[in-house]
């Protein structure tokens, strides 16, 4: 079998310039992108993916954006590892199916969709996978408008179809909510994750329908704006501790959030699960080896980015343009909640 070694000896040129050549012809000059065809056609390369790069100028990349910061779907937090299992899940597919991905992170939200046309215009990648979905999301309008294949993890506000993989994260608040309740918990508080994205307010209307299909109220005190980070967590659970009345209950963004909560009720020598339970959202790997266990709404993010990247497959085949999945949760209960003191 031919190999790019062998590409490049017989071209006279650079494995890195056979390489540029493969990834983007046009990062090599003229003579030599010709002298490169000819090799590759003589040498019977992988004929059936080469001929289609050189017709099509596909990439075989996918690209991913995200902000690194605390407006996308994940935190950069030390033991938040569900982007990596999700990126794990992504690239598992990709590699099947001959596909790298590309990942090229934008400096903040202002600047993100910035990135997206830059992207697109130097045609970097072949499809894209979107992240941090917003209810009026400007970046799946400029996807849509330029007609560029794409995917987004979660749904929108937008009146238009589109391809996307969600999670049902209302139903998953909703049955926290329930097994709070079931416990005897009546004051309940919720550490929202940023307003600004799509899942905020799915799960509040979880919460919602948790608490009053419990006939249990909302009060504002024990609703705060938080983020996906361990000091979001402990910023809120030290407003809610401080209250006359405090919650026995609190149920967070996201499990990273949840560690900052239960860091500060060690620190008030308060037992997490007996004096006060928490509750997380993602089930990433460390959750089970906190102490105590964190009790949290699973999402599985492997298969997740399975499902988006089988997807947006789908999408560049033309088989299916707007493939269309919301998959369930799963409350996982472990040592972090327990019936509320006496």
């Amino acid at each position: 079998m031919s190999t790019i070694r062998a590409i490049a000896k017989a071209a006279r040129v650079s494995i890195g310039t056979v390489s540029n050549f493969l990834n983007d012809p046009d990062l090599v000059a003229a003579d030599t992108r010709e002298r490169i065809e000819r090799v590759i056609e003589d040498l019977d390369y992988r004929p059936r993916a080469a001929a289609r790069s050189l017709r099509s100028r596909a990439t075989r990349r996918i690209g991913l954006i995200p902000v690194v910061s605390l407006t996308d779907n994940r935190g950069a937090e030390p033991g938040d590892n569900a982007f990596l299992e999700l990126l794990s899940g992504l690239n598992t597919v990709a590699a099947e199916s001959g596909y790298d991905i590309l990942i090229s992170a934008a400096i903040d939200a202002d600047q993100e969709l910035e990135a997206y046309k830059r992207v697109v215009g130097e045609g970097q990648v072949d499809g894209l996978v979107v992240m941090g979905i917003r209810s009026q999301d400007e970046r799946l309008r400029f996807l849509r408008a330029k007609k560029f294949p794409f995917v987004a993890f979660g749904r929108s506000d937008i009146l238009m179809p589109y391809p996307y993989v969600d999670v049902d994260g209302a139903s998953g608040v909703a049955e926290a909510i329930d097994h709070l309740a079931e416990l005897g918990h009546m004051r309940i508080a919720y550490i929202t994750p940023p307003p600004i994205l799509m899942c905020t307010r799915q799960r509040w209307e979880g919460f919602e329908r948790g608490m009053e299909r419990n006939g249990l109220a909302i009060r504002d005190q024990y609703i705060v704006q938080g983020d996906f980070g361990e000091a979001s967590g402990a910023a809120g659970a030290e407003l809610l501790l401080a209250l006359p009345e405090p919650p026995t209950a609190i149920l967070t963004a996201n499990d990273v959030s949840a560690f900052g909560v239960m860091r500060i009720l060690h620190s008030r020598e308060l037992a997490t699960g007996r004096d006060v339970s928490v509750i997380g959202f993602d089930d990433v790997g460390i959750a089970s080896h906190w102490q105590p266990a964190l009790t949290t709404i699973a999402q599985p993010f492997r298969r997740i980015g399975f499902l988006l990247m089988q997807s947006l497959l789908s999408v560049l085949s033309g088989a299916n343009v707007n493939p269309q999945k919301v998959i369930d949760t799963r409350l996982v209960v472990r040592s972090s909640t327990g019936p509320p003191p006496r």
